[in-house]
């Protein structure tokens, strides 16, 4: 077919584990039934099972564990079961043209990583493109307002309310004429008004926080950043000159340094010198005094008279010549000789001791000589230190403080000249920001050239289609009520104007309203028969359509062409053959039987939902 049409098979729901409920067959079916019936129960929940959430769920649809749906798009049958519970979970779609392609499951809520909705696969289904985005945003819920009239608002809202902008858009998208390519236009210049408007909100939040500081102009920051940095320059000059001197002055110092470490060396290499020298003194003056005691005890013991060996008395020697013993009395043959190395022993006592007292002359000498070059080595020192300490405090200190601060000076110019060049840069980042901004503001009137082109082009095709469309709706309206002089559709909200009055206008509210929003869908509906590139399906719910309208004398004769027309409406196909399907909930039966209509009846004991109670009124 070269439209997608939409027919709904059967309505089942699924009670105790047994599945339960209506089959829906001719091209008018309607559910013919007094209040507490479930009428409006079955109705509300006719499409639920296809993942929309707009209808109001009644507590005996929820009581059912799922509900399902079996419907034809085309030429393919497909079954759609939903939990019947809550309104979240999954619709698992199948195809029972051709069941090898299994099961097609899709959440009622869009998932997080962009997962395709079940209402998205549905609008998929019947070649409806989703268009559009956030608040005017194109999908099942707001084409179901076309698709069905509820009973609260059939007689005070057109298509059950709505704004004008959604409904603008999702009556284009219907008739054809909104399409991605001018959906993608569209998209562009809203994108590029909104950059546009950002940017220009930025810039001159910026512009206002800068007049609101009292911060200078472009011109006087540039002049003023000169200025700094030619300071900033000659305390950075004054800076590197004061480290130079300090530099050099610092090497002078270490070489000072170098100076008095040798002269340390020197130092102690002296004291080394002076204690080698002491230690051997030391040693000849020992040496010295061993000498010395020798030469007194040779000497004692040559002047000491000789004494008894045994008892150690002095001997007598009165009267006994030298050479004679002292002991036996008798001659010395060897007491000259004994004289002679006593003499001997003694003369070279004395001469050891004249060479160890020379000696330690010497050493004497060599250690006066010694310590006065310690002396003179710790004087060296010392004015080594002196040298430094002085030039330290009077060249390298002040040398040093200087560099220090202006140093300081430089840090503090650089700091400045950075806050200044901050500024500088902001200036620069608004700068940036205008031109951008300017930039945007031209690709948002190119944008809008653009999408204004395409809306042109598009509004003599409009103009076209909404005149054909109007016409139906003339006849339709007239067929009802003869009285009707003029009624048109506005091109740019949809809104049906009778004799002058827009839809609002027309009544507070009831049956002048109802015939509206009922002649509305009719007419469009055949404008679709005719025009192959409308895309609204051949489909239409209505709750209530007599809704306001009486049962006897020029209403009742109202309401009985009403139902002549849903009956005349559903029974014409188009070129094709593509049938259209209408569903109706009503009060009362029939007052005469219409061809191609059957009557669902239902009552307080035999309800919407078979084998099971329903408190609910309709």
């Amino acid at each position: 077919m070269r439209r997608r049409s939409f027919i709904i098979e059967r309505h089942e729901f699924q009670v105790q584990g047994d599945w339960v409920g209506q089959v829906f067959t001719g091209v008018l079916t309607l559910l013919v039934g007094c209040s507490g019936s479930g009428k409006s129960t079955g109705f509300e929940s006719l499409l639920y099972p296809l993942g929309l959430n707009s209808g109001k769920i009644m507590h005996a649809v929820r009581s059912c564990t799922q509900v399902r749906l079996v419907f034809r798009v085309g030429d393919t049958r497909w079954q759609a079961t939903r939990p019947a519970v809550h309104r979240g979970g999954y619709v698992s779609f199948e195809n029972l043209s051709d069941p090898a392609l299994g099961e097609v499951r899709r959440p009622v809520a869009r998932g997080r990583g962009g997962e395709q909705s079940a209402s998205e696969f549905v609008m998929e289904l019947l070649g409806i493109p989703i268009l559009g985005s956030g608040a005017g945003r194109v999908g099942l819920a707001e084409v179901e307002r076309w698709m069905a009239l509820r009973q609260s608002t059939i007689a005070t809202a057109y298509l059950g309310g709505g704004s004008d902008a959604v409904r603008r858009l999702t009556g284009r998208v219907l008739l054809g004429l909104h399409d991605e390519h001018i959906d993608g236009l569209q998209q562009r210049f809203q994108e590029a008004k909104s950059a546009h408007s950002q940017a220009k909100a930025s810039a001159a939040a910026m512009r206002a926080a800068r007049r609101e500081a009292g911060l200078p102009g472009p011109m006087d920051l540039e002049a003023t950043e000169q200025l700094w940095k030619q300071e900033h320059a000659a305390a950075a000059e004054r800076a590197k000159q004061a480290q130079a001197e300090l530099s050099r002055h610092q090497r002078h110092v270490a070489e000072l340094d170098k100076q008095r470490d040798q002269a340390r060396s020197a130092h102690q290499s002296a004291r080394r010198h002076t204690g080698a020298v002491e230690e051997r003194l030391r040693q000849a003056l020992r040496h010295e005094g061993r000498l010395e005691g020798r030469l007194e005890g040779l000497r004692q013991r040559a002047s000491v008279p000789q004494h008894c060996p045994q008892c150690i008395q002095v001997l007598q020697a009165d009267g006994l010549p030298d050479d004679h013993c002292r002991v036996c009395k008798q001659k010395d043959a060897l007491h000259a000789q004994r004289l002679a190395d006593q003499a001997a022993l003694l003369a070279a006592a004395e001469e050891s001791l004249t060479s160890a007292r020379q000696a330690c002359g010497r050493l004497e000498t060599e250690l006066a000589r010694a310590k006065e070059t310690e002396d003179t080595a710790r004087e060296t020192v010392r004015a080594a230190e002196q040298v430094i300490g002085d030039f330290t405090r009077s060249t390298l200190d002040p040398c040093r403080a200087a560099a220090l601060t202006h140093e300081k000076e430089a840090a503090h110019l650089a700091g400045r000249l950075e806050q200044l060049q901050e500024r500088i840069k902001e200036v620069g980042i608004l700068a940036a920001l205008e031109a951008e901004r300017d930039r945007l503001q031209e690709a948002r009137d190119q944008a809008h050239q653009l999408w204004k082109e395409a809306e042109k082009k598009l509004a003599t095709e409009l103009k076209q289609l909404v005149e054909q469309w109007s016409r139906h709706f003339l006849a339709r309206l007239r067929s009802v009520n003869p009285d009707v002089r003029h009624a048109h559709i506005d091109p740019e909200t949809f809104l049906p104007h009778v004799d002058g009055l827009a839809f609002d206008d027309q009544a507070v509210a009831g049956g002048p309203q109802t015939l509206a929003n009922l002649c509305a869908m009719l007419s469009l509906r055949d404008l679709a028969r005719s025009v192959p590139t409308v895309l609204l399906p051949l489909f239409f719910m209505i709750d209530s359509p007599l809704s306001g309208l009486g049962g006897q004398g020029l209403d009742g004769q109202m309401a009985q062409r009403l139902m002549e027309q849903l009956a005349d409406a559903a029974a014409v196909a188009d070129a094709d053959g593509t049938p259209m399907q209408i569903i109706a909930a009503v009060n009362d039966p029939l007052a005469r039987p219409l061809t191609g209509v059957r009557e669902i009846r239902l009552d307080r004991s035999s309800r919407y939902i078979p084998a099971q109670l329903d408190a609910e009124t309709t």
